[in-house]
């Protein structure tokens, strides 16, 4: 099945609206990296950025392992600047075992949704 990435979309596109949705279009070789991307209520999509918030410590005895620390800096969120068309989808199991996709196309241009289209005959 592989691994996948989270995208929440604050922008009204309907149903999906504010949902976790999963998507497998953001990295073409591996299928998704398990990270996460938010779009906001203007359509920008931004992805959060950890970098430089921790360190490898080096051990001062020998036969000990090298540790990871914080630094103290906080992560800060970033624009992703992605043009392509990006299908995110969520699914709901009802009581019978039924299983309801709702799928949505999503258009972006330099990071910004351009237009949105329910690609499923449910919605």
């Amino acid at each position: 099945m592989g691994m996948f990435d989270t995208i929440r979309c604050s922008y009204d596109i309907g149903i999906l609206k504010d949902i976790d949705c999963q998507t497998k279009d953001m990295d073409p070789y591996e299928g998704g990296t398990m990270s996460f991307y938010w779009i906001d209520p203007l359509g920008y999509m931004w992805y959060p950025d950890y970098q430089g918030t921790t360190a490898l410590q080096m051990p001062e005895e020998t036969g000990k392992r090298m540790e990871c620390v914080p630094t103290g800096n906080n992560g800060k969120v970033t624009r992703c600047y992605v043009t392509d068309h990006i299908t995110i989808y969520d699914s709901v199991t009802h009581p019978d075992g039924y299983v309801d996709f709702q799928w949505c196309r999503l258009r972006l241009l330099d990071g910004k949704l351009q237009d949105y289209k329910y690609i499923n005959n449910q919605t």
